[in-house]
């Protein structure tokens, strides 16, 4: 059964969510740039740097152009790793000796399997550079493999970055 959620884990797919000001007029963003790196950020600055270059690559596609002179909108990259533990009761197990040596079939007591994973979460918030009125936020969250590569890390970031700016900008 570990081996089955280790395995599902492995194609763990994304939970996306997204919402905006349905009052912004989208179609006026034409230059973006990013808030700075957050010195006190659970980040670290590589996985930073990552989410960056996915994002700029996204937007930059979708005919939005990076500057840092004077951008229409900034992007604030937020990160979070968290903790999970998954906790199955199966309510049932089965007899010591099963059929075959005289037990009875099912046993009382029931089963229970535990599995622990961390959950990681990208948002990005996308504000006004004016007054940092936040105008849309996308967020990704999946479970993190066990260990991984930079290739690995790199494939994952530009996963989620894609999925999260899929819907964006939004339409009128």
């Amino acid at each position: 059964m570990a081996g089955l959620i280790v395995l599902a884990a492995g194609c763990t797919s994304y939970t996306i969510k997204y919402d905006y000001d349905p009052q912004e007029d989208f179609s006026a963003v034409n230059t973006f740039d990013f808030m700075p790196y957050p010195e006190t950020a659970d980040t670290n600055e590589l996985t930073f740097k990552r989410v960056v270059t996915a994002t700029t690559n996204v937007l930059e596609a979708k005919g939005l152009t990076r500057t840092s002179d004077n951008p229409d909108v900034l992007i604030a990259v937020h990160t979070n790793a968290k903790d999970k533990v998954s906790v199955q009761s199966y309510g049932y197990s089965y007899a010591p000796y099963g059929y075959y040596w005289g037990g009875g079939g099912y046993w009382g007591g029931g089963g229970i399997s535990t599995y622990e994973w961390q959950e990681g979460t990208l948002i990005l918030d996308i504000v006004k550079a004016d007054d940092k009125e936040l105008i849309w936020r996308g967020g990704a969250s999946r479970a993190l493999p066990s260990s991984t590569t930079p290739e690995k890390t790199d494939k994952i970031i530009n996963e989620a970055v894609s999925k999260i700016l899929k819907k964006y900008p939004p339409k009128k």
